[in-house]
């Protein structure tokens, strides 16, 4: 005979889940990450523009003319 189970164990299974499931953003945004962190170029970029901010090196934007 198979064991019955309950529809609130089924949640709770469900719900233990769901705490330890990775959401397919989580995911998305670790990938960029490594992406960019793997990338010599883009890691140099950004050390220069933090090295450009440490010293004062940067302008305020506050419109989309400032872009052009």
């Amino acid at each position: 005979m198979t064991p019955s189970v309950t529809i609130d164990e089924v949640y709770l299974e469900i719900k233990k889940i769901q705490d330890t499931m990775v959401r397919r953003e989580d995911l998305d945004a670790l990938l960029d990450t490594i992406e960019i962190l793997s990338n010599p170029k883009t890691m140099a970029m950004i050390h220069k523009s933090e090295s450009d901010i440490a010293a004062g090196r940067f302008g305020e934007i506050s419109s989309t003319n400032d872009l052009i």
